[in-house]
């Protein structure tokens, strides 16, 4: 049943005092009397986490810092905000009308100043029977019911041909058959949709059906053209971001992401993304800048990643600026008390490390390393971390795989090496320090010699040695490289109807955890691909 208005909990955001007031008043005179009111970002924030409300009403220019916008981007985007809740952006500027016209994460709707109390009271009566109407299928988001979702929203969408909301069902179902991995369905609602009308945000989806479909060329060709249509399209210029990063071109995604970030410059999560590849690009003082901003904005955001805390802390050493270093190691240490992510142990770890000075604390490192979700960014941060703490390093120093450094480079190495790239930004972390480096050297070689040798051997036709090659040291090194080319030599040798039916089943299980640990990683076309032949095989007897 839809919450009466008058009885709709209410949460006023607005820097200004006098405009708090004056809004509090007028949902009084409309019978709303469960009003709360927030002066920052920080406090808005925090109520949000701390409890719900049916409706929020949010000044757009939110003081110095982030804006309404970008607040609602991320508190979407984090799962703070749920579906449920009715989003007004209130502003004085009639030129919002462009931005929200190409906001991918927008408000339910918003109000021009001055406005009416009848005028309030009627666009938040729609909000909120359209909410009510959509709530069946927000539940089972919010539950992770994916199917269930999809299912409900191709009956709402077929069994009222003039369904109402059919644009947010239709976003809605296209977003969730991409989220699915089912790319045809998706692009096929995207399709029909632009067939229509020209919407920027199914121009965005269908570029990413391309994107996962391998057809980068047509992606990126999609994502500029929505940009010159759309120059304000932040979240078009991020997707063509992760394109070019993905395709190796990181002087090209860092010039997007500078004119994303002139439109929208305080959006935490970009922020961070533009800083870590300014340090990777070897910008140190521009992804110190950048970085700095989104902790300055971040305050008490989820959005705001460990990671980004400990690249500051270390930047900090490497200046000399130890009060800074300490602050920002203080600050790791309040994040870590809010999050229990595998991200925020790792870094707690670090940080724990760089505070102590002690080695050894280091030592959970061989093991974290295994986990799916320790990233590279967290592998570099690792090696920096013991760049600083570990003793000097001596001329002719002798590599000890037993010994730290070794034994956490060894695993760090082996585990993310996959191209000359990669074991660059590893010895890069590696700063002055020249064993350490070509220890990493070393190790990428040897990967990439053994990788060599697997595809070598099934373009001869020699499955069961291109199995026997690699499988055992994908195992070990959850290398995302070895791990593709044993998953492929496992499904030529089972194909080849050679191997003993009591490796079958081993095999099939070896080649499916493979797929799941590669899963977003390699590219979309290649994992389906494999995914079938391995369905298929599994039902051979």
């Amino acid at each position: 049943m839809a919450v009466p208005l008058i009885q709709a909990s209410v949460l006023v955001a607005d820097d200004a005092q006098t405009v708090r007031q004056s809004v509090r008043l007028t949902l009084g005179h409309l019978g709303i009397t469960r009003v709360d009111l927030t002066s920052s970002v920080g406090e808005t924030r925090r109520r949000l986490k701390n409890g719900q409300y049916d409706i929020v009403l949010c000044d757009y220019h939110f003081g110095e810092g982030m804006n309404g916008q970008e607040l609602l981007e991320e508190l979407r985007r984090t799962g703070e905000l749920p579906l449920t809740t009715v989003w007004f952006m209130i502003t004085a500027e009639a030129s919002y009308e462009k931005v929200v016209a190409v906001a991918e994460v927008g408000p339910d709707d918003y109000l021009i100043k001055p406005f009416s109390g009848a005028r309030l009271a009627d666009r938040l009566t729609l909000a909120l029977e359209k909410k009510q109407y959509l709530r069946p299928l927000y539940d089972k988001i919010a539950h992770g019911d994916t199917a269930g979702a999809l299912q409900l929203a191709r009956e709402l969408l077929v069994t009222t041909a003039d369904a109402p909301y059919r644009a947010d069902l239709q976003r809605i179902l296209s977003t969730l058959l991409l989220e699915d991995g089912q790319l045809d369905a998706a692009r096929k609602v995207f399709e029909e949709i632009l067939q229509r009308r020209v919407v920027p945000w199914a121009k965005l989806g269908l570029a990413r059906v391309y994107n996962r479909q391998s057809r980068k060329d047509e992606a990126e060709a999609m994502l500029k053209s929505a940009i010159d249509e759309h120059a304000q399209y932040v979240d078009a210029y991020e997707e063509l971001a992760a394109l070019y990063m993905a395709d190796g071109r990181l002087d090209e995604a860092m010039a997007v992401y500078d004119q994303c970030l002139s439109i929208a410059p305080n959006n935490v999560s970009r922020l961070q993304k533009a800083g870590n590849l300014a340090s990777m690009l070897g910008q140190p003082a521009k992804a110190r800048a950048m970085l700095e901003r989104a902790v300055a904005y971040g305050g008490n955001s989820s959005a705001l990643a460990p990671e980004t805390v400990l690249q500051l802390a270390l930047a900090a050493k490497r200046d000399n600026a130890h009060a800074d270093a300490d602050r920002y190691l203080r600050m790791l240490s309040e994040i870590g008390r809010r999050k229990e992510s595998f991200a925020g142990q790792v870094v707690g770890m670090l940080a724990n490390a760089l505070f102590s000075g002690r080695a050894q604390e280091l030592d959970p490192l061989a093991d974290f390393v295994l986990s799916s979700e320790f990233t590279l960014e967290l592998a570099v941060s690792a090696i920096m971390t013991a760049d600083f703490i570990c003793a000097p390093s001596v001329p002719g120093e002798r590599t000890n795989p037993a010994n730290a450094p070794y034994r956490w480079l060894k695993p760090i190495a082996e585990r993310f090496i996959t191209s000359k790239y990669v074991s660059g930004l590893l010895e890069g972390a590696c700063g002055q320090r020249a064993s350490w480096a070509g220890y990493v050297r070393q190790l990428g070689a040897e990967i990439a010699e053994l990788n060599k040798q697997t595809v070598q051997l099934m373009l001869g036709n020699r499955y069961a040695e291109a199995v026997e090659r690699a499988v055992d040291t994908a195992r070990r090194t959850r290398n995302h490289r070895l791990m593709l080319s044993a998953t492929h030599a496992i499904v030529r040798y089972l194909k080849s109807q050679e191997a003993p039916l009591r490796e079958r089943n081993l095999l099939l299980s070896t080649a499916d955890d493979f797929l799941g640990r590669l899963y977003g990683v390699i590219e979309e076309g290649v994992l389906y691909s494999l995914s079938e032949d391995i369905d298929r095989l599994a039902h051979v007897r």
